[in-house]
């Protein structure tokens, strides 16, 4: 049996600069065994370029990614225990799956032994059998993409990092891909980036926006709707009489919209549950409501707002 390893990972003033371009400035991030992180930020933002420091693939041109306090830059060694998708899933067309996964064991020097053993894992919990022996060129995007994550699990890896991994995806290879990768987290590290923040939300338990290169938020997907605007909003399907002009009444009510014929959304200033007043004007008004709730603010919009600017 294969023993996982407890492995901490500790990015410290991390920075990147191309020519007179910083790219990436002094971010420092500690991640625990066991987390999915998710790293968004508007295109530009720098997520590409700190994954692939991250991996050891691009020297940084500043501060250090460390493992259980060793440096990757110092100790080669440790980049065995990472596994790496890059953006858009380079892939050998010309090769059939077993060929470009007998390649990459080589690559990553699996033992003679191991070989067989380490391919027939990762063709199963990918779920590749059927297109085992079929050209590369000839897959879906979603058997390419697991193509992909078979490559970067293929030794084993502690630590998975995911660039954009359901880019260009279909909504259901996406849900597909989705599944796989909270799978896979179950025994593993898991950094991720994605640009549908709504699908992303529900794989990680954290998730780090990047903006301009510098972090500007590191919150759970919980918290992180919480953050920017103090507004709420609180939704409500109500059958009366002068139900704009009534509900503004509200202590906190900033602004009542009428969405479609009994349907109104209400935007309230604070951080407060108005549902039980709206219950009582309901009542001594002679309303009738059918639905009554607050709404759950959208990422998207939280993100929008932390990175407008």
């Amino acid at each position: 049996m294969y023993h996982y390893l407890i492995l901490m990972i500790t990015i410290s003033n991390l920075s990147k600069k191309f020519s007179n371009n910083i790219v990436v400035k002094n971010i420092n991030i500690k991640i625990k065994q066991g987390e999915i992180v998710g790293l968004l930020g508007p295109n530009g933002a720098g997520k590409t370029t700190s994954l692939r420091m991250i991996a050891g693939v691009l020297p940084p041109s500043k501060g250090s990614v460390q493992i259980d306090g060793q440096d990757i830059a110092i100790n080669n060694s440790l980049k065995k225990n990472i596994g790496f998708l890059p953006e858009n899933n380079p892939l050998y067309d010309d090769l059939t799956v077993e060929e470009y996964l007998s390649f990459w064991a080589d690559i990553k020097k699996i033992s003679a032994d191991g070989k067989k053993d380490a391919i027939d894992f990762v063709v199963n919990r990918c779920g590749i059998a059927e297109v085992y022996y079929r050209p590369i060129s000839e897959l879906s995007k979603g058997y390419r993409q697991r193509v992909g994550f078979s490559q970067a699990i293929l030794a084993r890896p502690d630590i998975l990092i995911l660039d954009e991994p359901t880019e260009g995806l279909d909504p259901n290879q996406r849900q597909d891909i989705a599944a796989l990768i909270k799978d896979l987290s179950r025994e593993r590290t898991v950094i991720i980036s994605s640009h549908v923040l709504s699908e992303l939300a529900k794989i990680a338990n954290r998730m780090i926006i990047i903006h301009k290169g510098a972090i500007i938020a590191d919150e759970t997907p919980e918290n992180l709707r919480k953050l920017g605007s103090n507004a709420q909003i609180v939704e409500i399907e109500v059958k009366g009489q002068k139900v704009i002009s009534e509900i503004k009444k509200i202590d906190g009510v900033v602004n009542v919209i009428q969405i479609k014929n009994n349907y109104f959304e209400i935007e309230v200033s604070k951080k407060q549950d108005i549902r039980e007043k709206l219950f009582n004007l309901a009542v001594k008004k002679k309303w009738t409501i059918l639905t009554l709730f607050a709404k759950e603010r959208a990422i998207e919009d939280v993100f929008s707002q932390l990175t407008n600017n």
